[in-house]
């Protein structure tokens, strides 16, 4: 993980150099913000706001054992597996709301709230003849609220620039989420139940035509959460590049690297249903992951009329690689719209 962080912090730094130009950093333009999936990644101007809206889709089919596929019907008691039930696909569709305030052009205050809305679909072994059914589940709601602020470090006057992010989450999604009067699995929760700290740094660049950037930062989970267990910390690595193809419309490319610990820790509910059918989504150690994916963005920025300020955003991802901790779901795709207005 520390090989990978500082082999794209001097990749960015060697792209900086290279693509140096004369002038500094600029918002205004369609690549001066990074892909709409990447959060805190540019500060504004003392006094100016900016609002977000972003919907993301992911879909997940099919199940890894740690980077292999398996079938379902191989991990099933009957045919010699370990679990009674298993899922086989789920959807999660979150929106996000996002507003920021510059209170100096040092500092650029941030938060942002959720809203989850998660489905599974899983094979279950029914009766003595274990007859296979399908059965689904589903959680909706808010998830975490997220809140910091971002600290300018140095600003250049050849289109580079770096900043801090000191964030905090809140737990105010649901960790209590049931099913008739069952407690759904880990994953189907809503939040984490813990205060987590969100730190991060991000490199910015710019040439007359390309923009870059880079990212490191993750969550640090600050103790255990009311059901006694907390989710694992992860760790984010993140670089783009975009083209200017107008003054409204550019291209991105973005390469992502994610990595997340087991749960510490076990919900007792959740540990009794394990018990009586054991599932991988009641299981803690079925909930770390490494994943690397690679993303295609398109970018349109309004510079004149009724809509100046206004953006709009599309990018899709794909996995290139995925390695799991017991057995999960793999991630299929992750498709994300976004609007930002700043003023």
């Amino acid at each position: 993980m520390k090989k990978l962080t500082t082999k794209l912090l001097l990749l960015a730094t060697s792209v900086s150099i290279l693509n140096a130009h004369e002038g500094p950093w600029t918002a205004g333009r369609p690549d001066g913000h990074a892909p709409i999936t990447v959060m805190g990644d540019h500060m504004h101007a003392m006094g100016e706001w900016m609002l977000s809206y972003r919907y993301m889709s992911m879909d997940m089919d099919g199940l890894l054992k740690g980077s292999d596929n398996v079938s379902t019907t191989s991990m099933l008691t009957k045919n010699g597996g370990e679990y009674v039930m298993l899922p086989t696909a789920m959807s999660m569709d979150m929106h996000m709301l996002g507003a920021m305030f510059a209170v100096s052009d040092k500092w650029t205050l941030m938060t942002m709230l959720n809203y989850l809305d998660n489905d599974m679909d899983m094979d279950m072994e029914m009766g003595a003849m274990k007859t296979v059914m399908k059965s689904s589940g589903a959680s909706s709601g808010l998830g975490d609220i997220k809140f910091g602020g971002l600290y300018d470090l140095a600003s250049w006057d050849n289109g580079r620039r770096v900043h801090l992010h000191f964030g905090l989450s809140a737990p105010t999604g649901s960790i209590e989420e049931k099913a008739g009067n069952d407690f759904l699995g880990y994953g189907m929760q809503l939040g984490s139940g813990t205060w987590d700290f969100l730190p991060a740094l991000t490199f910015l660049g710019q040439t007359d035509n390309y923009s870059w950037g880079a990212q490191v930062g993750g969550a640090l989970r600050m103790g255990d959460n009311d059901r006694d267990y907390s989710l694992g910390n992860r760790f984010d690595a993140t670089l783009w590049g975009a083209r200017k193809l107008t003054d409204s419309f550019s291209l991105s490319a973005k390469l992502d690297y994610a990595t997340q610990g087991q749960i510490d820790g076990k919900d007792a509910d959740i540990a009794t249903r394990n018990m009586m059918m054991k599932s991988p989504g009641f299981d803690p150690a079925s909930h770390g992951r490494d994943i690397s994916t690679f993303g295609l963005g398109l970018n349109y920025y309004c510079r004149n009329g009724t809509f100046k300020g206004h953006r709009l955003a599309v990018e899709w991802e794909t996995p290139m690689s995925e390695d799991v901790s017991g057995v999960q779901l793999e991630t299929d795709s992750i498709w994300s719209l976004g609007w930002q207005y700043a003023w």
